[in-house]
């Protein structure tokens, strides 16, 4: 069997990897999202890579948009086969992908306004909310750890692994010419004793894991301390009459933060007064699902729900529900616990909150989760001194505050406990879904823990076989067809782009004194334009 890796190699996104059974054809594990800059980005408009009219399945190990996003995209572009995944993933994932839709054809139709005004074409959005209902049809939930057979002598089990609610890893038992490969994707891997969800589960041996490594070279505060972080940041907000942001992720971290803001709350640790706002639709909808399944909770977490102490029971609790709600907000004086995706400051309405309150010093910004590279949440946590939000330069006074405690993902003394019980002289580990320093690091590690094993770290659109789990040749990477994404290079776009070089050319020749912030930011904005012009044609 041949594995191709399409995404989340060398990098945390895009999670996907096509495996040709020469039994049943091809299936997908995972079909996510490339997020965190412009030319990644430009990875999600190459359909014709996942050859999704040929696919015969698609499953998917959670419903983050890293790993599910892109399903919508390939059933636009023809794809028409059942989508696998746990029960809760389904839920969570009709209420994700049409929020994706709407949200991509909002920012197009943003774009196509802009392009209109500078002679350019018609921005098409990735998929529209009828993809995204289209792919809702095709949902087939699946009972966690029981066998499913979706091909000819291809079977799936679905074992549950922490993360957020629904994530699994997929197990697979494939037949090829009456030898069975057992080959195993990890999926996003919780950390142990993390709020609300239950620790991962050991999967059975297998001899290919295909293993995450977001982080392989870090090792995460403890919980306890995080939290009395969290604290002491909350009451010095308060003291100092600023608003806390907290970027957060729809799924799994707001509901987490909400259920730890309730228990802080009830026992006094942070101010009774002070206004704690849920500023996600999204989020607010997932947080019903997850409310609808209590039985996917830890012991503790069904305690404090047996218990009432719920974030509905805070009384200083405000969920929005509209636009005007949300920019109600920015009219609250004195402090403020603001929640709002997206969770690496990247989308969303939490880069409104972030516009308002960033150049001022007495606000705190709270980041609770990975910040992938490109992101304007990791640019933030890297101390930038201005960011642009929309395309505006906002400087950056506030206090940024990184907590690793509340991370959903397994650290490297946890990757390595999962890891452990599966080794056998064999096994071939499979390296994926980190930046490329960290899952280097990691191999390393892997490497000086347990020699006898054997670890890969491949490269995009690199193929594995499990004959003799070799690499096959590395493959050039492809373009996505450039009729499909940009349209015809016109003569309007050459002079729009002279125009910005010409631009660019009178302002690095005023050499005579450094540049002020503003030129900077006008500069930073040129080069942009710029880059994202040469990277479209």
């Amino acid at each position: 069997m041949k594995i191709k890796c399409l995404g989340a190699i060398r990098t945390v996104t895009g999670s996907s990897f096509q495996l040709d059974n020469p039994s049943g054809g091809q299936i997908l594990i995972d079909c996510g999202l490339f997020q965190g800059g412009r030319q990644t980005e430009l990875r999600n408009f190459n359909s014709a890579l996942y050859k999704p009219q040929e696919a015969k399945a698609i499953v998917l190990t959670h419903a983050h948009m890293d790993h599910s996003g892109l399903v919508p995209r390939l059933v636009k572009a023809g794809y028409r086969g059942p989508v696998y995944s746990t029960v809760a993933t389904s839920e969570l994932l009709k209420i994700l992908w049409l929020d994706a839709a709407h949200i991509q054809e909002h920012e197009a139709e943003w774009k196509t306004k802009k392009n209109k005004r500078q002679g350019q074409n018609k921005v098409e959005p990735l998929y529209t909310e009828e993809d995204a209902l289209k792919a809702n049809e095709l949902l087939v939930p699946c009972p966690a750890n029981e066998p499913v057979e979706i091909q000819p002598g291809f079977q799936v089990t679905l074992i549950p692994a922490g993360h957020i609610l629904g994530a699994a890893s997929v197990f697979v038992r494939a037949l090829e010419d009456g030898v069975e490969s057992k080959i195993l994707f990890s999926g996003d891997l919780g950390r142990q004793g993390q709020l609300l969800i239950p620790d991962p589960q050991i999967p059975p041996p297998a001899d290919l894991i295909f293993m995450e490594t977001t982080y392989g070279q870090r090792f995460h505060k403890d919980l306890g301390a995080s939290i009395e972080e969290l604290v002491s940041v909350i009451n010095q907000a308060y003291q100092e009459g600023g608003k806390i942001l907290i970027p957060t992720f729809a799924v799994e971290r707001t509901q987490e933060i909400l259920f730890l803001l309730s228990t802080l709350w009830h026992a006094n640790r942070i101010p009774k007064d002070i206004p704690i706002i849920l500023d996600s639709p999204l989020a607010t909808a997932a947080s019903e699902i997850y409310v609808q399944n209590p039985h996917l909770f830890d012991q503790e977490t069904k305690r404090l729900i047996k218990e009432g102490l719920t974030p509905l029971s805070m009384k200083t609790l405000q969920v929005t529900r509209s636009a005007e709600d949300s920019q109600k907000i920015n009219d609250i004086q004195g402090p403020a616990i603001i929640l709002a995706g997206s969770g690496m400051a990247n989308a969303g309405r939490i880069l409104h909150h972030l516009k308002h309150n960033l150049w001022r010093p007495n606000c705190h910004v709270v980041f609770v989760g990975f910040q992938a590279q490109g992101s304007t949440g990791r640019r933030l946590v890297d101390g930038a001194e201005m960011v642009k939000i929309f395309r505006e330069p906002v400087l950056v006074k506030a206090k940024i505050h990184t907590i690793g405690g509340f991370s959903g993902h397994a650290d490297q003394a946890e990757l390595v406990a999962w890891l452990k019980p599966q080794l056998h002289p064999q096994l071939t580990v499979v390296l994926v879904h980190g930046e490329e320093a960290g899952t280097i690091a990691f191999e390393a590690h892997l490497n000086k823990l347990f020699p006898e094993i054997k670890t890969v770290i491949p490269q995009w659109l690199d193929t594995l076989e499990t004959e003799g789990l070799r690499l096959a040749p590395t493959l050039e990477p492809q373009e996505a067809p450039r009729e499909e994404v940009f349209g015809e290079l016109d003569g309007a776009w050459r002079d729009s782009f002279q125009n910005r070089l010409e631009r660019l050319k009178a302002l690095m020749a005023n050499r005579e004194r450094p540049l002020g912030p503003a030129e900077l930011a006008n500069l930073e904005n040129l080069l942009s334009q710029a880059e994202e012009m040469v990277l479209r044609y």
